[in-house]
């Protein structure tokens, strides 16, 4: 997902679903599901979201319409990746409180406010309250000037898990990998890498 200033780091951003016009998994459904949320909190100040947020609200109705209504029709393995995607972004929530407590914690012991920081980013102060809540995504390049200014680690600043469906795709790939064990892939070498994968 392309931005102006540089490649988005996290999946999901609530402007580019309503501009895509659609919900297409599970995790975008419980992303959607947060971001509708947090923009109801957020339309409290900032009552330039409240359409954001109805629209998000109808294409999760939509979604679970299409997908949920009929329960005959709803499979195990879907309700599976439903528990994985709702697993997968209360994970995601807990980073980015974190992580806009950390951002604010740096901002007030430099003698700064949110304000400043939207103008260090050159981004709107909606917007800029956006990214800090994870309803956009933050492009590298402005995770790069924060951990710059701030010192905060990159580790604290970019949330690192890897999606279910992403890390289903790579375990498949390492057991093809292990079953065709060739000379340049040795079994102690992708075990070694399905390691990694969780550290």
């Amino acid at each position: 997902m392309a931005k102006k200033q540089g490649f988005a780091v996290t999946a999901f951003d609530a402007r580019e679903i309503v501009e895509r016009g659609k919900i297409s998994s599970e995790l975008e459904m419980e992303r959607a599901i947060q971001s509708e949320r947090l923009l109801r909190l957020m339309s409290k100040d900032q009552p330039e979201l409240e359409p954001l947020r109805k629209e998000i609200r109808d294409m999760v109705i939509q979604y679970e319409s299409e997908h949920w209504s009929d329960a005959d029709l709803v499979t195990d393995a879907q309700v599976h990746e439903s528990d994985l995607a709702e697993k997968q972004v209360d994970k995601e929530r807990l980073f980015f409180r974190k992580r806009k407590s950390l951002i604010i914690k740096h901002l007030k012991q430099n003698g700064l406010n949110q304000n400043d920081l939207s103008a260090i980013l050159a981004h709107s102060k909606s917007y800029t309250s956006e990214l800090l809540n994870g309803i956009r995504s933050f492009s590298m390049n402005d995770l790069i000037i924060i951990h710059k200014l701030f010192k905060i680690k990159l580790e604290d600043l970019i949330f690192t898990e890897i999606t279910p469906d992403v890390e289903l795709r790579i375990r498949e790939t390492f057991e093809k990998a292990a079953e065709n064990t060739s000379k340049s892939k040795k079994p102690a070498q992708v075990t070694s890498l399905m390691k990694a994968l969780y550290s």
